[in-house]
């Protein structure tokens, strides 16, 4: 695989994530916090769910990414462990949630989520994005980032990018399937591009 190729389809990606959340925070504040069922979260807390999760790529990618050197080197091959957490996460082309998974309870939405949450989030899809453009010249292979789950499961930094936009891709149907147990019809199609 080129890595221009994959930098443009996951920052096509992210521009889509971003207009689906742009699409729900359109929404009354009350409707997007509101639960569909006592077990499952809210719109905003899949978003807030994001926000915990996403802060420790970007953190990641402000460490690692700032001392990287520029590469001439234009493929990448995705690393085995790597393919197979992208698999568990992202999302099947129909729309589909693969391995449905407990999170850990250091990812869980707090109790009270504020609409700030989404204001959060959007920012930091456009710090992806930077990040993003950035490695369009770096090594996706060569560049380790330690997982959220510890450093006992590292990623090349392309798997990195890629499980990250999955995980948020995963969230946001998520967060508009419940929306839909909920009445309300979403502009976009959840299955398009995502």
């Amino acid at each position: 695989m080129k890595r221009s190729e994959l930098i443009e389809s996951l920052m096509a990606d992210t521009y889509r994530i971003i207009e689906e959340v742009k699409h729900i925070a359109s929404l009354e504040e009350e409707l997007i916090a509101r639960r569909s069922n006592p077990d499952r979260w809210s719109a905003i807390e899949c978003l807030e769910h994001l926000n915990i999760a996403d802060a420790h790529y970007l953190i990641q990618f402000d460490r690692k990414l700032s001392l990287a050197k520029p590469c001439d080197c234009e493929s990448y091959k995705p690393g085995w462990l790597g393919n197979y957490f992208v698999k568990m996460i992202k999302p099947k082309a129909d729309g589909g949630i693969p391995s449905p998974m407990k999170t850990m309870r250091k990812f869980d939405p707090e109790v009270k989520v504020q609409r700030d949450t989404i204001s959060k989030f959007l920012e930091d899809q456009e710090e992806i994005l930077g990040y993003l453009s950035l490695c369009k010249t770096l090594d996706l292979q060569k560049i380790k980032i330690p997982s959220a789950i510890g450093a006992i499961v590292t990623f090349r930094l392309g798997d990195a990018l890629r499980f990250l936009i999955g995980h948020n891709q995963r969230h946001i149907i998520q967060a508009n399937n419940v929306l839909k147990e909920l009445g309300v019809e979403t502009d976009l199609p959840v299955n398009q591009s995502l």
